[in-house]
């Protein structure tokens, strides 16, 4: 007995270790390509004029990049799962519509505005994940729900407060794209929670949604774009005639989101090794650097009013988190209770 339990001790001591690093290795991956994605676009942006036609041209490099990645892995180990064309358009299609228009409009809207601005409009997402997953009965309605949307709401209001960085047009478009996150995200956790899922692993959720991604953002860029395309114009950036500097931005900046994509991955894996509050504590630490670097790097300015703004949002999003996790632990105490009377009632 003494020997069972002290190879089941180092046997935890193991697995302990082994989460540790997988949670270190997404932090190191997935919060440096994020933040340095971000700066990188919003600075090729500034000297472009097709923000649109750069996301179109991403999603082809990313779905080019993940079906090599894929066939790879598959040469190397097993099969990988295959979706019939009918549940694709049941569940995938939603999802790959709402991630197209999230990330067109944030860079869109990222032409206008400051990173800033930019990072704090986008932390709104976390309201429309709270309004989607009540409305789809994800989560029930609790008071701390409003509290800590009445804080995100209020101190983004603060934020935004007679700033300079105020673009109505960009303020909007942003808006939009974190509207399209929070059912981008509730309908994700619906395929890869719900009882009948399809998809086990994000990795295949690349692969399968990127093509409707593309198909879905084709309509936005013909409309607001399209008709203002020449061959002139498509190869003009930093002020002079420069196709292959072109070629290169937008072919790094696809490799870069590529590389989010696969290290999104280990941002699933940070979430089911801690918690929701780590990623939010994660994300949280992501936003304040970010906004650091923009005001030393950008020179974003911050007044007192956008500060106490800033320090509500995180205040809303920590106290959403750990109500959250408070309603987790009580389910789980719950269910644990349950097969305890269960095991004694056979017992008996």
């Amino acid at each position: 007995m003494r020997n069972r339990s002290g190879n089941e001790d180092k046997e935890g001591e193991i697995s302990d270790s082994v989460n540790m690093w997988n949670i270190l290795a997404g932090v190191c991956m997935y919060y440096p390509l994020s933040i340095g994605l971000t700066f990188f676009q919003k600075w090729f942006i500034k000297n472009y004029e097709f923000p649109l036609l750069v996301v179109t041209c991403h999603y082809a490099i990313k779905y080019f990049f993940a079906m090599i990645f894929r066939f790879v892995l598959e040469c190397r180990a097993d099969r990988r799962i295959r979706i019939s064309f009918k549940e694709q358009l049941q569940w995938l299609v939603p999802i790959g519509i709402c991630a197209s228009l999230d990330i067109g409009l944030s860079n869109w809207g990222l032409k206008y505005v400051t990173v800033s601005f930019f990072t704090m409009a986008k932390s709104s997402s976390i309201l429309f994940m709270v309004t989607f997953a009540l409305l789809l009965h994800l989560e029930r309605w609790r008071p701390v729900l409003v509290i800590s949307a009445g804080f995100i709401a209020f101190g983004l209001f603060l934020f935004t407060w007679r700033s300079s960085q105020f673009e109505l047009r960009g303020l909007l478009l942003i808006e939009l794209a974190a509207a399209c996150t929070g059912l981008r995200w509730t309908v994700s956790q619906i395929v890869m929670q719900g009882e009948e899922r399809i998809l086990k692993h994000p990795l295949d959720m690349v692969v399968y949604v990127q093509p409707w991604m593309f198909l879905a953002i084709l309509p936005l860029f013909f409309m607001y774009e399209g008709s203002h395309l020449s061959f002139d114009k498509m190869t003009h950036c930093l002020n002079e005639h420069a196709p292959f500097y072109v070629l290169f931005f937008i072919s790094f900046g696809g490799l870069l989101a590529f590389a989010m994509e696969m290290a999104d991955v280990l941002e699933y894996l940070l979430l089911v090794y801690t918690s929701s509050i780590t990623l939010n504590i994660f994300g949280i630490i992501k936003e304040v650097v970010t906004l650091s670097l923009a005001h030393f790097i950008n020179g974003d300015y911050f007044s007192l009013v956008n500060t106490v703004g800033l320090l509500l949002c995180f205040c809303g999003m920590l106290l959403h988190a750990f109500s959250k996790r408070t309603l987790l632990n009580a389910r789980t105490n719950s269910r644990m209770l349950d097969r305890r009377r269960l095991l004694t009632d056979v017992d008996t």
